[in-house]
């Protein structure tokens, strides 16, 4: 639903009238003189010469690629935010990803560390947990030496080129691609429009995930054939790709590994016998263990965060591609969608007949990269698929991803090799007549497929000024103004998450694919409405949004709201709970003051056993409680108990938060399992409240030995080699001296 809604401010963009795309005289010209220029270079420099010539001219063709698909914002930097990608307000960059980058930079520049808990949207969320901040992923640290605009700017670009980097060395080491065929391969991938697709609507995470699945596969083709050696490089992608922030798409690289495992160590087994293929099983295995273990510091978190989310049970997908739909889609013509990023799954026109010639002319290798994409594609046709089904059955968790044709990233990665095979089989043809003919012919197809690329992407790209979207409101100046520390609600999300990290405020509301589930479904109660089944929303679309069948005008009560310490509401229509008050009206909104905040902290009586009230049954305490909050991990309460009672803080109970009471750890309960609170006896008591997740802690340790592993291995194995190497040649020589000596 959040893709869903978001696509719709983008629609009117998708069908906007096109370019007119030309084929300049210079263009041909500019080409046709680069085919003397490295002809010269051979001839004068000698191979090695040409040899570093193709390599950089390689890495300047796919930079200019990757801006060229996000033109002209690489260039539009002088006027901040200034153009980018992604310029609609409800994209996915502008609800999630900039408010969790902003409040790394803000942290790290005030407090000198990472934040690990966000106060601003949900009533408060793990943040090292949340895989759309990507914390603990090494680029996303680049936030704090840029402005957001180029640094998200630099994510895309990077991970464009890094995709592309992978697609050629692959092609290059795994196929044996000459650089041209090679090259081609690498553009194909990095600009295909399904990923530049979801660079339009905002998903950094999953593009920074796809960037790592060539450089997957490459790293398992090489721990294969030198496990003793290649294994740590495989640990490390496979981590890399598990930390960027995508799960569902580290998922499909996980079935991308084991399905190239299984077929390279057969390959392995038939060519070099059993001991051969169980080294290299051993690597694989080795090189598993150690990603887990260096992901670790996500992935525990993650789990923890899941399980007790709004995704803890599997999302019923309705998803479905007909294969008449799937084959008109794979040529361009695509079906009506509200969110077209999901539905496009053309490789590009000029790069489906040099697939076809790839498969044809290169069969041997061809064959089963056409088998890889057959099985991609039946997976991404989804409930219109007996594969898929077959597939949510016996594979653990498939059935919990939306959005089923994501799979399809797996059927590019070998598109591209096989359009890579085709190039090559065309040069050949053309090389037996001329090789300066082949060269100027290599180069003029790999213009042809760049700039049909180049153009295919320009209408999902949304390349616009983004100065709207990261401005704040009247009205969200003005309610966070008026708010204070109180919490903030909107019964239609009428205040931006964006807005909230930027003005410091904190939202009851929140949008972002995990929610904790208790703090979702008090504020069911809360906000007055009931929604059934997966929740992406606080409120929910559609609960609170016209043009939704389920669409109601939902009451909030102001008592409930003011135990999770909202003090302001916001609305579209008028509310009626006589202890809230208007207090003005901006952007056609109307802001009410909630008499019935209980504070960030307050006292109640406990239920006749003893035991923490019931939430409808909550007896508070007329007992004033101060509250020192020196940073959103950690706060500190001080008050007079007149009795046994318990002191209940105003934020989601969720693992990790500890209670000092006094300054010694006392047990932590919770009121309906939503409220956390501490049981406190007569007289003056100061409760410390912190931050501090056991898994976190433990995810660091794991990581921190696996990099160590990694680490030592690859040195002792470079220094073991250097030596095997030195050993040899001076075995050579002593052999050698007698018979020159004779």
């Amino acid at each position: 639903m959040k893709e869903t809604i978001g696509a719709r401010g983008a629609a009117g963009r998708l069908h906007r009238p096109r370019r007119a795309w030309r084929w300049p005289g210079w263009a041909l010209g500019g080409w046709a003189a680069l085919v003397n220029v490295l002809l010269a270079v051979r001839a004068r420099y000698g191979a090695a010469a040409a040899r570093w010539a193709a390599r950089a001219g390689q890495v300047v063709t796919l930079v200019a690629v990757a801006a060229a698909v996000i033109w002209p914002a690489p260039v539009t930097s002088d006027e901040l935010p200034g153009v980018f990608p992604i310029g609609w307000q409800q994209s996915d960059l502008f609800l999630s990803h900039w408010p969790a980058a902003l409040l790394l930079k803000r942290t790290v520049a005030q407090a000198h560390r990472l934040p690990l808990w966000n106060p601003y949207y949900g009533g408060g969320r793990p943040l090292a947990a949340d895989p759309l901040a990507a914390l603990f992923y090494p680029p996303t640290q680049l936030a704090n030496l840029l402005p957001l605009r180029d640094y998200f700017l630099a994510i895309f670009l990077g991970h464009l080129l890094l995709a592309g980097l992978g697609m050629l060395l692959l092609a290059r080491v795994a196929l044996g691609l000459p650089r041209l065929p090679a090259l081609l391969a690498a553009v194909a991938f990095m600009a295909t429009p399904r990923l530049i697709g979801h660079v339009g609507a905002g998903h950094v995470t999953m593009v920074q995930a796809v960037a790592w699945l060539p450089w997957l596969a490459l790293a398992a083709w090489a721990t294969v054939r030198r496990p003793a050696r290649w294994w740590p490089a495989l640990a490390a992608c496979l981590a890399l790709l598990l930390l960027a922030g995508h799960p569902q798409v580290a998922y499909y690289g996980g079935l991308l590994l084991a399905g190239l495992a299984v077929w390279l160590l057969a390959r392995r087994w038939r060519a070099l016998g059993r001991r051969a293929a169980l080294a290299a099983a051993l690597g694989l295995g080795a090189a598993g263990v150690a990603g887990g273990c260096l992901a670790a510091v996500h992935l525990l978190p993650l789990m923890e965060f899941t399980a007790r989310s709004t995704r803890q049970l599997a999302v019923p997908v309705p998803d479905a591609y007909p294969l008449p739909d799937f084959l008109r889609a794979l040529v361009g013509i695509m079906r009506p969608s509200k969110v077209p990023h999901e539905d496009i799954l053309t490789p590009g026109i000029a790069v489906l007949p040099l697939v076809a010639l790839g498969v044809a002319a290169r069969w041997r290798k061809g064959l089963p990269l056409l088998l890889a994409v057959v099985v991609a594609a039946a997976l991404a046709m989804g409930q219109a698929s007996a594969l898929y089904h077959l597939a949510a059955r016996v594979l653990p968790d498939f059935d919990k991803f939306r959005g089923l044709s994501r799979i399809w990233f797996l059927g590019l990665v070998p598109i591209a090799l096989l359009a890579g095979l085709g190039a090559d089989a065309l040069l050949a043809g053309i090389r037996r007549f001329s090789a300066r003919g082949a060269l100027a012919a290599g180069l003029l197809v790999l213009l042809v497929v760049g700039v049909d690329l180049v153009h295919t992407d320009q209408p999902y790209n949304h390349v616009a000024t983004v100065r709207p979207e990261v401005q704040t409101s009247d009205l969200a100046r003005e309610a966070a103004k008026i708010a204070g520390t109180g919490r903030i609600y909107g019964v239609q999300r009428n205040m931006e998450q964006l807005s909230a990290v930027t003005l410091n405020a904190r939202l009851a509301g929140a949008w972002d694919p995990l929610l904790i589930e208790s703090y979702a479904q008090f504020m069911q109660r809360a906000g007055g409405y009931t929604f059934q089944g997966y929740q992406l929303s606080i409120p929910p679309y559609e609960v609170s949004d016209p043009g939704y069948p389920t669409s109601v005008d939902a009451q909030p009560n102001a008592e409930l709201l003011g135990l999770m310490h909202v003090s302001i509401i916001l609305s579209r229509y008028q509310l009626t709970d006589p202890r809230l008050m208007e207090v003005g009206q901006w952007d056609g909104a109307y802001v009410y003051q909630n008499f019935a905040d209980a504070g960030p902290a307050y006292l109640v009586l406990p239920a006749p056993d003893g035991t923490p009230p019931a939430i409808a049954n909550v007896s508070r305490l007329t007992v004033p409680v101060r509250a020192d909050q020196p940073s959103p991990e950690r706060a500190t309460f001080a008050f007079t108990a007149p009795s046994d009672s318990y002191l209940v803080i105003a934020d989601p109970a969720f693992p990790g938060w500890v209670a000092r009471l006094d300054g010694r750890p006392v047990h932590l309960d919770a009121l309906d399992g939503v409220l956390p609170a501490v049981r406190v006896g007569p007289g003056q008591h100061t409760v410390t409240y912190a931050y501090e997740p056991r898994g976190l802690s433990i995810g660091a340790t794991l990581a921190l030995l696996a990099l160590l592993a990694c680490l030592g291995w690859a040195v002792g194995y470079a220094v073991w080699e250097r030596r095997a190497r030195a050993a040899s040649r001076s075995l050579s020589s002593r052999e050698v001296e007698p018979a020159a000596t004779r």
